[in-house]
């Protein structure tokens, strides 16, 4: 569409017209469809007719493939054109939607219906002409209907065909067997109209059916169509390239973009775009860690829709992308429950998982987004780690892994594994402040930051302040003790923490404690338990 750009616009014109094309074959395969459909049918396969030459007199083999397999249908079109009128209504009840000189009944009574008045007068002037009767006149009552009437001055010129049905003072009635005739026609026109192009239409319904599978298969290559063109409308407005897609294991992208997210940017801030690599030789798996809001999931999506865009033709958000062809993409992204079959967040999270690892293969591309975090913290490393083992050590399928995280032990996997790298989100630090760089570096990072994001989140700042001294404690203890925390000390000096009198060494305190412990609550009248009051306040001042 780049190199033709007149083909570009045709086809934009052209389906345009179309429309819905499968929905309206598929209505007309159950005889529901309306008039108005039939001729928006009519409408698409004129359209079609433009796309079918125009792919033929491409240069593109596979445009003239589709341009072959299009069948505008037009003996359909032409029925269509012929019998139905142009804006017809959009039910059927009603009648009016089919065209005149389909038949010469309905045209025969459609002329009776609605212009009654125009024959009778024909008929009127007719008759006068034909008997020399200047007066007489044609009439209807409700006792014989329709009649002619003539002025007894004329009576003797009245034909001998004629029916005398009543006499007046002053003139008599006839009728005729032409205004017999007539009168059974126009009483019900009406109803004989709707009956008749109610036929006429179920008959032209009848006849789409065997056009059937010949129109559903219009309405693939032209939904093909549209997408190649759609393909090549947001390539030309949002700066794609082509990618190269070949039977390699590598992925290569060079500045990888979202496709989503870089459009729902505001305008003044860029995308920032990030490479990837991944082969099954050097680099099988990407042990992503960062802070969280770093980009971390959105890194492991892009690349997923760049290899799926890649693929399904389209040209990709990148500088450049090597695609070796990948039969699967798994991904274990985001936190979800299924409580409706009992199962919590971290079950669903390990099905899911489960079924990646039991169907990975050599070309497969997986993407894991925090896995373990539903469960507790060395649960969650330790099945992490295996799974990352497990995919690195498999015997006969090296999937290409990004595994993004906030288990910072899972770098240590690096040293050990040789196709595992490290890589983090970078960011930078300043007077305090955390400001993300949403650049993909290597090497492992140290800190997820989820102190700072809780800040921007509104977090009360008596709480963040704790937590920041909670933080320091625990990472102080960990280095100290290595991977044992004594939680109780942290949980002792916390914020609003009531302290006990019984755990100080204090001689009268616990003679306060022995007192009060061995009071018999149950028998202590008012005045036992003043006097005890008093000793116990005696022994605090004696203190």
């Amino acid at each position: 569409f780049f190199r033709e750009p007149e083909l570009k616009k045709l086809l934009e014109k052209q389906l345009s017209l179309i429309g819905d094309l499968e929905r309206i074959i598929s209505k007309a395969a159950v005889g529901r469809i309306s008039p108005r459909e039939v001729v928006q049918l009519k409408v698409a396969l004129t359209a079609i007719e433009p796309i079918r030459e125009a792919f033929l007199a491409s240069d593109n083999p596979s445009l003239q493939k589709m341009g072959k397999q299009l069948d505008p249908c037009t003996a359909v079109r032409d029925r269509v054109e012929k019998e139905i009128k142009p804006d017809p209504p959009a039910l059927l009840h009603k009648g009016g939607y089919i065209r005149d000189k389909v038949d010469e009944e309905l045209d025969e009574l459609r002329q009776i219906a609605f212009s009654g008045k125009d024959y009778l007068m024909q008929l009127q002037q007719r008759e006068s002409e034909r008997t020399g009767i200047p007066s007489l006149k044609v009439a209807f009552n409700n006792v014989f209907g329709y009649y002619i009437e003539v002025r007894n001055t004329h009576k003797d010129k009245v034909p001998a065909e004629w029916t005398r049905k009543q006499t007046l003072v002053s003139a008599e009635r006839y009728i005729t067997e032409e205004l017999k005739q007539y009168e059974e026609k126009i009483l019900g026109a009406e109803e004989k109209i709707i009956a008749l192009e109610s036929r006429i239409y179920t008959a032209l319904v009848e006849s789409l059916i065997e056009y059937i599978s010949t129109i559903q298969n219009n309405a693939n290559i032209i939904a093909r169509a549209d997408c190649l063109l759609s393909f090549s409308n947001v390539a030309k407005e949002n700066n794609y390239i082509r990618p190269e897609v070949n039977n390699s294991d590598v992925l290569d992208i060079k500045n990888g973009r979202h496709p989503v997210i870089e459009t729902q940017l505001p305008p003044d801030e860029p995308y920032i775009a990030n490479d990837v690599y991944l082969d099954s030789d050097s680099q099988q798996i990407i042990i992503i860690t960062g802070p969280n809001m770093a980009g971390k999931s959105a890194l492991l999506r892009q690349t997923a829709l760049i290899t799926l865009m890649a693929q399904i033709g389209s040209f990709v958000p990148a500088e450049s992308a090597k695609v070796g062809l990948v039969d699967k993409i798994f991904t274990r992204v985001g936190a979800s429950d299924n409580i409706s079959l009992g199962e919590s967040t971290f079950m669903v999270e390990m099905n899911e998982a489960a079924n990646i690892l039991n169907n990975l293969s050599e070309k497969s591309l997986i993407l894991f987004d925090e896995l373990g975090r539903g469960t507790s913290t060395y649960d969650g490393i330790s099945i992490a780690w295996a799974i990352v083992e497990y995919i690195h050590e498999h015997p006969s399928a090296r999937a290409k892994t990004l595994f993004a995280t906030h288990y910072h032990e899972l770098n240590e996997m690096a040293k050990s594994f040789k196709r595992v790298k490290n890589y983090n989100v970078a960011v930078k630090e300043i007077d305090n402040k955390v400001i993300f760089l949403r650049k993909l570096v290597p090497g492992g990072s140290e800190h997820s930051f989820g102190i700072h994001v809780a800040k921007m989140a509104g977090m009360p700042q008596s709480i963040t302040r704790r937590a920041d001294a909670i933080l320091g404690q625990m990472e102080s203890t960990n280095r100290k003790d290595g991977i044992k925390k004594p939680i109780q000390d942290f949980v002792e000096k916390r914020e609003g923490y009531q302290m006990s009198f019984f755990q100080l060494d204090d001689p009268v305190l616990s003679q306060i404690r022995d007192e009060i412990v061995n009071l018999d609550v149950n028998n202590l009248t008012p005045i036992e338990a003043l006097n005890k009051l008093n000793e116990i306040k005696k022994i605090v001042k004696g203190k």
